[in-house]
């Protein structure tokens, strides 16, 4: 079963009212036998141009399993803070498997 991810780029506009977001949001993650892949971090545009300041890719079991995260209701009341306070664009994906 191919793994399922959850990427995020984002910016960032009010940052204070932000960290609950980044504070609560890991253990949910691990919860759901999530990991980051990356969150945040220095980055290099080589090609085009990316309009968020932020990038997060969090790789689950499956896509299934990422939903089930993004649905919590503990998740929904905590990404109020990133919706709230922030702008970008949040996308699932399903990973690729070779078999």
């Amino acid at each position: 079963m191919p793994k399922g991810y959850i990427i995020g780029l984002v910016t960032v506009t009010n940052p204070e009212p932000y960290k609950p977001y980044m504070e609560q949001t890991g253990a949910l993650v691990g919860e759901y036998g999530g990991r980051y892949l990356v969150r945040g971090g220095d980055k290099n545009v080589v090609e085009g141009k990316l309009d968020h300041d932020r990038m997060v890719v969090i790789e689950f079991p499956s896509i299934e399993v990422a939903q089930k995260f993004y649905d919590d209701p503990r998740y929904v009341e905590v990404r109020k803070a990133r919706q709230e306070n922030s702008e970008g664009v949040i996308v699932q994906v399903v990973g690729y498997d070779p078999t």
